[in-house]
């Protein structure tokens, strides 16, 4: 029947192409067809004869006219398959990446041509894309480099055991258009500056200029004549002799040649996902440098015409900026106010600051040894990063609270608590390790008040008072005191009775005596 339909089309006047496209068959095949019937006499001019008559005559080349469409059968076997990869939800790849997918997947590799598939997939109208045209502008080797983010997709995250958004981060170079991709979970300030680190490792190189978005990860205030660099960032720029220009904002095509990128690569992890569903980021990202240094570096980039790995080690590689001799340490900066108990918070653990800044923001550079503060671009103070809940200065505070912890006020309250009882002593240990400057009027109040208690029921209290999952003040340690003493001296079969309820306490002889009879009955 489809040998048929093609010979009546034929008959009709359409042309190969329309017929190929029509019964999804590739042109060959349907010249082939067209030509045997030729030679059995059929003409355009002549009225086409009936097909139990032409169709026997033709009937002995079909067997040789189909060893030379078997490739295009063979995919259609696989269809379904590619358009599932296709027009999947998640992670829908290109046609020409279904292709690729499939022949990894069922060892096709070598055995199918790309054409054959590009003629299934117009037939079937697997792809129809369409061409857009644009202005660009080549630059000289090493001049420039663009960077942009691309969301890929959903990925496993070993870690948080739990499916996250993945990012590519990818730098292009504006004159060979080598490239750096990275996958990361994360788009923030460190996560950006260490994915730059690494990329200009990549390239041993730093280009003249780096064009970037205006994300919040490089810029802070996006303006068109005078950006705001986030600290991090333009602390990099300059350690590596390189100047950063953000494009404006909206401006896609303002660093077009890696925004063409970003559709690459996605495919490309689309295609590694599918491959491997079960692929962990460190080792998307290792395929990633395999892929852009035998693959995609090796192939003639549709603009230039040249291989951009070849371009880039001829060309651009001895053009680009030398890297610094002393690697670059990833910071990050960020505001802290200063509280009056002179100390700021970062990532979790407190550090003390001089009093002068007390009430103050200041800007808290954290590397992975030091904890620096600086205030009006002033280096205020140094801490190494702290290993326990705080790290202190006692130079921070002032001269009285240096005298009242140098005299010993502590030590001294700790010695009171340890002559009352072990829990008592452990209560405002406690209370003064959190913080001895803070903390020493509420431990001072706690020993004078327990003074007037029997030792028992302090120590009682201070039992009850470490179980509570609460800050233990003046007044909390003080309601547990007298609940205690309260409950000693009532005897358990008796009841406290208040003032109000004593008012109406009436003895047996009341109740005999005033009955509402007369005393006679």
């Amino acid at each position: 029947m489809e040998i048929w339909e093609i010979l009546r089309r034929w008959h009709d006047g359409q042309s190969i192409s329309a017929i190929a496209k029509s019964i999804g068959s590739d042109r060959k095949t349907v010249r082939n067809y067209i030509r045997l019937a030729c030679e059995q006499g059929l003409t355009r001019q002549n009225v086409l004869q009936q097909k139990e008559q032409i169709l026997p005559l033709i009937q002995t080349a079909i067997e040789r006219l189909h060893s030379k469409a078997d490739k295009q059968a063979l995919l259609a076997s696989y269809l379904d398959e590619i358009l599932s990869l296709v027009n999947h939800t998640d992670n829908p790849l290109k046609p020409k990446t279904a292709f690729e997918v499939i022949c990894q997947r069922h060892d096709l590799v070598g055995k199918v041509s790309y054409s054959s598939f590009k003629r299934l997939a117009r037939a079937r109208q697997i792809c129809a894309e369409a061409q857009r045209s644009t202005c660009r502008i080549e630059l000289p080797p090493g001049q420039q480099l663009q960077v942009d983010y691309g969301r890929m997709g959903l990925l496993l995250d070993v870690l948080s055991d739990r499916r996250r958004t993945v990012n590519a981060f990818i730098g292009t170079l504006a004159f060979s258009r080598h490239k750096f991709v990275e996958f990361v979970f994360s788009q923030d300030q460190q996560s950006f500056v260490k994915s730059h680190v690494t990329m200009f490792d990549f390239f041993g190189g730093v280009p003249k200029t780096t064009v970037i978005d205006n994300l919040k990860a490089g810029v802070l205030h996006p303006d068109l004549y005078d950006p705001t660099l986030n600290r991090a960032y333009a602390e990099m720029a300059e350690h590596y002799h390189t100047f950063i220009d953000p494009g404006r904002v909206a401006s896609p095509k303002d660093k077009g040649k890696v925004e063409r990128d970003v559709q690459t690569v996605r495919e490309f992890f689309r295609k590694t996902i599918a491959l491997h569903p079960s692929i962990t980021i460190t080792e998307l990202n290792r395929l990633a440098r395999l892929w852009l240094l035998d693959d995609y570096g090796q192939r003639p980039h549709g603009t230039t015409g040249q291989k951009p790995l070849v371009l880039f080690n001829e060309y651009e590689r001895q053009a680009l900026l030398p890297l610094p001799p002393e690697p670059y340490t990833v910071a990050l900066w960020k505001e802290a106010t200063v509280h009056p108990d002179h100390y700021i918070q970062v990532n979790r653990h407190f550090y003390s600051v001089p009093d002068p800044f007390v009430g103050k923001t200041v800007l808290v550079k954290v590397t992975p040894s030091t904890i620096q503060v600086f205030y009006q671009e002033r280096l205020i103070k140094t801490h190494p990063v702290a290993r326990t809940l705080r790290s202190t200065d006692w130079a921070d505070f002032p001269s009285n609270v240096q005298h009242a912890l140098d005299a010993g006020l502590p030590r001294l309250l700790c010695l009171k608590a340890r002559h009352i009882g072990p829990h008592f002593e452990m209560l405002i240990t406690q209370i003064l390790s959190l913080h001895a400057f803070l903390n020493l009027r509420r431990a001072q109040g706690l020993v004078a008040l327990a003074s007037g208690y029997p030792h028992d029921i302090v120590e009682a209290a201070a039992q009850r008072a470490m179980s509570l999952d609460k800050v233990v003040s003046y007044r909390t340690f003080k309601h547990i005191l007298e609940a205690l003493v309260r409950d000693r001296s009532i005897p358990n079969d008796e009841l406290e009775l208040s003032l109000e309820t004593q008012s109406f306490v009436r003895s047996m002889d009341y109740f005999t005596h005033h009955t509402g009879e007369p005393d006679n009955v």
